[in-house]
């Protein structure tokens, strides 16, 4: 029985995630969200867990107070209608106050902001598009029927764990190791359990125009490595959420509620051995991270990382054999799984399995498995409520057939003007930046000549591509949500493997992003900028937006940050064509890191709630696309006659418009490269004098900022 987990096989590259910058926070997880949260489990109505929710809530509200030298107005409890307001204190609550205070987060979600509004508007889009019979073609009728089986309790509820109970007795029935040796690497069985490793076809750091072979550690309980030392809030709620669910799920397989609770416990501490070898959210935000991972050998060599357990085996059986390189991100992992994978771990070694085996399932049985989650969910991440089933199966839908369901929202809402629009702006923009580089007073000709060139060399992609990856090979007919699953599971492996050795489809720009989300993002690895169809509408972008509105969202917090992604601390590691190479000479290298270190040292000051700070490192590369996004858009507005400042900065600020739960900022304080919102209007704004004058800030204001102290990167 291949697992669910299988679908996110090509997002679990490393390169994926990591070689994509975002140019807003994605949109928030919702307990409905069943794929994600079950694949990769990232983050994620008795009158009991009403109570629990409740007391969650308040204990949230009660952390999250205070905060300097601006409070954290993403949480609602720390604003209300008496809460005074100036632009010359904390600008991002003078511009987004009433807006806080008309909203609250919806049932089924932990934040809410525009980018969730405009995806919400998406999303509604296409939950019409799947009620629409009369919509012909495979794609829809792929969509249709996976839809229709997620919202069809009645035979979901009738099957429960049925077609999983033969797979978990199987790691029940393991004695041995040679027992656990055999289902890991039986071609019957290799994907149907967790075997201590990630792999897949995608593109490597040295040549950006052929497909490799990644080999990558797996995901972790607690998501952070770090956590395993020395454990937050963060490790804390995804410690109580994924143990609590398991032990609920596993009595439905056959343990009693002491023996689930023994088997997971045996699985956390032999997972806290291997996490002592995988990189940490802070290890992998930092400069040398590439350098570190960039490990490219021959499958004989990547198969002698490790010799006691079965790696050769398992990259055979899997069908990951070729010629050509592997890169290796964690060869110690590897060495130290020998050294674990004994006879004397069998027991915990078994745990883990039964673990990772279950606990995906969560969302694709039945209904009250799937309740039980989102009681958890309210009760570790502070969510209050859940979403339609109807959301809940787009969240499915959207996840595990994105390319179809992409295909037909853009039969329906592709515009070709719309396109051509957005290439234009995206254009200006460019030209622009050319601009700043070309009088830039701190770097050498050499380094100018060259960061021009790669500006040159961007490739813009608007709205969405003309080409997404053949689905003609899925067939969902007369099977249930789980086969449904196992058949677009082994669809997407089989069409991984074909990747292995080719060239790069540079028309499939999108592949793993899906065009319907708020978002935008960088592509260093072929030097695009990607402005998809999903953040094209209100607030952010319409025909009648004045100049200020379309140079605050357009100009600045959109085009102008992702273009910036190219010189950033990861971004300037590659070169016009996408090659991980270093074209920097070693005195611009050095007054570089000291202008991003300036503004690490600043982004530490600040303090999130009680005695939470910022933590500069990871989120320099947002920042420096925040500040340099507005830099280019100012200069842009010096150019137009009359031009409104403050209404420019009003609508800068209003793009950041956010609020979530405790738990929701917890988690992006110490886990995301973006900077918690309000700080992404008020630290680039204090960066500019057009903000001082516009507002009239002056030394003494809260958001003054010394002219010798400001952070401009380029």
């Amino acid at each position: 029985m291949k697992k669910k987990a299988l679908s996110v096989l090509l997002t679990t590259c490393m390169m994926t995630s990591l070689l994509a910058g975002c140019g807003a926070k994605t949109e928030p997880q919702t307990a409905g969200d069943g794929a994600s949260l079950e694949a990769s489990e990232s983050a994620e109505d008795s009158s009991e867990s009403a109570s629990e929710a409740e007391d969650e809530s308040e204990d949230g509200a009660t952390k999250g107070q205070g905060g300097t030298p601006w409070v954290n107005s993403e949480l609602k409890s720390n604003v209300t209608a008496d809460t005074v307001v100036d632009p010359k204190d904390d600008f991002h609550l003078y511009a987004n106050k009433d807006w806080i205070l008309e909203n609250d987060i919806p049932d089924g979600y932990t934040q809410w902001s525009h980018y969730a509004e405009r995806g919400l508007e998406v999303k509604n889009q296409c939950m019409e598009l799947l009620k629409d019979e009369t919509i012909e073609g495979h794609d829809a009728e792929l969509v249709r029927t996976y839809n229709s089986l997620i919202l069809d309790w009645e035979s979901r509820n009738k099957l429960g764990v049925t077609e999983l109970q033969e797979g978990y007795d199987k790691i029940v029935a393991v004695k041995s190791l040679e027992d656990v040796t055999k289902l890991l690497t039986d071609e019957e069985t290799v994907y149907d359990y967790y075997n201590f490793v990630n792999f897949g076809a995608g593109v490597g750091l040295n040549d950006p125009e052929t497909n490799i072979v990644i080999v990558d550690t797996p995901d972790l309980l607690l998501s952070d490595s770090a956590e395993y030392s020395e454990r937050t809030d963060y490790g804390d709620m995804y410690y109580g959420y994924r143990k609590d669910m398991f032990v609920y799920m596993a009595q439905k397989f056959g343990m009693s509620e002491d023996e689930a609770n023994k088997c997971f416990d045996q699985a956390f501490d032999f997972e806290t051995k291997l996490a002592s070898k995988i990189y940490s959210t802070n290890d992998m935000y930092a400069d040398d991270y590439y350098d570190k991972i960039n490990n490219e050998m021959s499958f004989d060599d990547a198969s002698a990382c490790s010799k006691t357990f079965p790696l050769k085996e398992i990259l055979t059986a899997s069908g990951y054999v070729y010629d050509g390189p592997y890169l290796v991100t964690t060869p110690d992992y590897f060495s130290y799984l020998d050294e674990i994978y004994t006879e004397e771990n069998i027991e915990a070694i078994k745990s883990l399995l039964i673990v990772k085996y279950i606990l995906p399932f969560s969302t694709s049985v039945d209904k009250e498995t799937y309740d039980k989650k989102n009681e958890l969910v309210a009760q570790y991440f502070g969510m209050s409520g859940t979403v339609s089933d109807e959301e809940m199966a787009y969240d499915s839908v959207i996840d595990s057939l994105p390319d179809s369901m992409q295909i037909v929202y853009i039969e329906k809402y592709g515009s070709e003007e719309d396109r051509q629009k957005m290439t234009e702006l995206c254009q200006m923009v460019i030209d622009t930046y050319r601009e700043l580089l070309s009088e830039n007073e701190w770097a050498s000709d050499e380094v100018k000549n060259y960061a021009i060139e790669k500006l040159d060399n961007i490739t813009i992609h608007a709205a969405y591509p003309d080409k997404f990856n053949d689905t003609t090979g899925i067939d969902l007919t007369d099977c249930s949500l789980i086969e449904a699953d196992t058949r677009i599971a082994n669809h997407n492996i089989e069409e991984n493997i074909k990747l292995m050795g080719q060239k790069v489809d540079h028309e499939k720009w999108a592949d793993g992003m899906a065009v319907t989300d708020c978002n935008a993002f960088y592509n260093p690895s072929d030097n695009s900028i990607n402005m998809i169809i999903g953040m094209m509408g209100e607030p952010f972008y319409s025909s009648d937006m004045s100049v200020e509105e379309l140079y605050a969202s357009i100009g600045a917090f959109w085009v102008g940050h992702e273009i910036s992604h190219a010189f950033d601390s990861n971004g300037a590691q590659f070169d016009a064509e996408g090659y991980y190479r270093d074209w920097w000479t070693e005195a611009d290298k050095e007054e570089f890191q000291k202008r991003v270190g300036k503004m690490d040292d600043y982004l530490d000051t600040i303090v999130a709630f009680g005695d939470d700070h910022f933590i500069g490192s990871n989120i320099d590369t947002e920042m420096v696309a925040d500040m340099t996004g507005l830099q280019c858009a100012l200069r842009m507005a010096s150019k137009v006659e009359g031009f409104d400042y403050q209404k420019f900065f009003i609508k800068y600020a209003q793009m950041n418009a956010s609020i979530a739960t405790y738990s929701d900022e917890f988690s992006q304080l110490t886990q995301d490269a973006h900077p918690l919102n309000y700080s992404r209007t008020n630290v680039p704004v204090q960066q500019f004098d057009e903000f001082y004058e516009a507002f009239d800030v002056k030394e003494g204001d809260n958001m003054y900022l010394a002219p010798e102290d400001r952070l401009i990167i380029w």
